[in-house]
């Protein structure tokens, strides 16, 4: 133990000498490593930060779709077939969807012929507020224990406007008896919206709501019922469903291909400007454009980093190689004496080879240092680059040094070189 301990002393007051021997070529290879280092590190740095944004793309730039008819005019007073709302439902690649169903109704019961006059609210059944354009959370006051997840049931709730609510004497959490109607979609050449009975039936009121800025196309609701407690309304008199609108998010945009192969199973085409404008929701519209662009904008600036990587490590060999090289050539004579004072070959290249690490681990710290109050990157892209300078820097030093055991020590001394 004590003679390894001696061993090691003995190598670190070498390596020490060496290096303060050979100041001047020490500062200039630290110089070239703190040059080196600062540079891979800004390297690091745009691949670190392209790679992050790749990722980050979906949530900063998601794509959105909508059901729409053929010719793209009409995304929402469409005849979606139900067909095509459980397709959407059961898709893997979709998510977020918001599904509405417009309907008419008017408090306790009343013929087809006495509908004037008694068919006094708008209503719009959604599975969530977004599906009301402008209706902000904090526009809706809840009776407690409830929240806008009730939109998610089929229980027979609504949420009613205010002034509505006042005009007719209502309060919150009471029970009303509405009879309903919906929006019939006659055929297709005579394109003719009619208004059918579909049913009554008791609805508790669970909120009130005050919509400062309603932003959709159709008028404001004065109601807003469960999406499925509507479905379920179509079901019980067997009434054939139909959705007013669908919009939807990709779930994975980076599997865009494979949600539309879904889109493409529910036979939902793509729009095209020349058909006839119907109310049919039969086309999907996929704003998919601007994320295409952007991911194919970093995808090429990754590839041309990534591409670059093999160079710049050749690059560092072959600096470490020449630098290593040029500082070694007058120390020859060195060499040969420690070699013909008893030292082994390998002792020797140790030696050399620890003072240029020692050099350049210093200028990795140096480097880091100022790239820390330059840019203040995270940890693993300074790991990153010191571990590459280090790493292919020492590797061409190690292939300069190799040259020495070719050396022959008597030839070397007898020169005096």
């Amino acid at each position: 133990m004590r003679s390894f301990r001696s061993y090691g002393k003995f190598s670190a007051v070498l390596i020490g000498r060496g290096i303060v021997r050979h100041w001047h070529k020490s500062l200039l290879a630290g110089a070239v490593g703190l040059l080196t280092v600062f540079l891979l590190s800004v390297y690091a740095k745009n691949l670190e930060s392209t790679v992050s944004q790749l990722s980050a793309l979906p949530g900063a730039m998601p794509i959105t779709g909508k059901i729409s008819n053929l010719n793209g005019s009409l995304d929402a007073n469409l005849k979606i077939p139900e067909r095509t709302v459980q397709g959407i439902q059961d898709a893997k690649e979709i998510t977020n969807v918001v599904f509405t169903v417009l309907l008419r109704a008017g408090l306790g019961v009343f013929t087809l012929e006495e509908w004037e006059g008694n068919l006094n609210f708008f209503i719009v059944a959604t599975n969530n507020l977004a599906g009301v354009p402008g209706l902000q959370r904090e526009e809706i006051r809840f009776l407690d224990g409830v929240d806008e997840r009730i939109l998610e049931t089929e229980e027979a709730v609504c949420m009613i406007d205010r002034s509505t609510m006042e005009q007719n004497n209502l309060a919150l959490g009471d029970t009303i008896f509405l009879t309903y109607f919906y929006y019939h979609y006659a055929d297709a050449e005579s394109n003719e919206v009619l208004i059918k009975p579909l049913g009554s039936g008791n609805c508790r009121i669970v909120g009130v709501m005050e919509i400062q800025e309603y932003t959709g196309t159709v008028g404001c609701p004065h109601l807003i019922l469960p999406f499925e407690s509507a479905r379920k309304l179509f079901h019980e008199r067997e009434i054939p469903f139909t959705a007013d609108s669908i919009s939807f998010t990709v779930r994975d945009p980076f599997a865009l291909n494979a949600c539309k192969d879904e889109l493409h199973d529910l036979r939902l085409l793509p729009v095209s400007k020349n058909a006839e404008p119907r109310f049919d929701g039969n086309a999907v519209t996929l704003r998919d454009d601007a994320f295409i662009r952007a991911a194919e904008n970093l995808r090429e600036s990754l590839a041309i980093l990534k591409g670059m990587l093999p160079f710049v490590l050749c690059m560092l060999v072959f600096a470490g190689y020449l630098c290593s090289y040029l500082l070694i050539q007058d120390r020859r004579t060195e060499y040969a004496i420690m070699r013909s004072l008893g030292m082994s070959w390998r002792h020797c290249f140790l030696i050399l080879l620890a003072e240029n690490c020692v050099i350049e681990t210093a200028a990795c710290l140096v480097g880091t240092l100022a790239a820390v109050l330059l840019w203040q990157p995270r940890f693993p892209v300074l790991l990153m680059a010191d571990g590459i300078f280090l790493g292919a820097f020492l590797l061409g030093c190690a292939a300069a040094l190799g040259s020495f055991g070719s050396l022959s020590v008597m030839a070397v001394l007898g020169k005096g070189d």
